[in-house]
């Protein structure tokens, strides 16, 4: 069995944000500035200018910027933890 990706974390975490967020939005890109980045935010700019990032990060691949994301989650989920 191989292991999971750090994509499919990120897609199961978003999945399990969609249980009680049913607006959660998911979004990978590239751009030529910042190359691949990956995000979850609570709603749509469009639709919530107030929106919060759940989960962000960035990286030359979608498995690094995925992996970034999950490190930033991991570190803001302890945070909070301690808090």
């Amino acid at each position: 069995m191989s292991e999971q990706t750090n994509l499919a974390k990120v897609m199961a975490i978003h999945a399990e944000m969609l249980q009680t967020n049913h607006y959660c939005y998911f979004e990978l890109a590239y751009t030529r500035y910042t190359e691949w980045m990956v995000w979850i935010c609570s709603n749509a700019r469009e639709q919530d200018p107030n929106r919060k990032v759940l989960l962000k990060g960035q990286g030359f691949t979608p498995e690094e910027a995925c992996e970034n994301a999950l490190n930033n989650y991991d570190q803001e989920q302890t945070h909070d933890i301690q808090l």
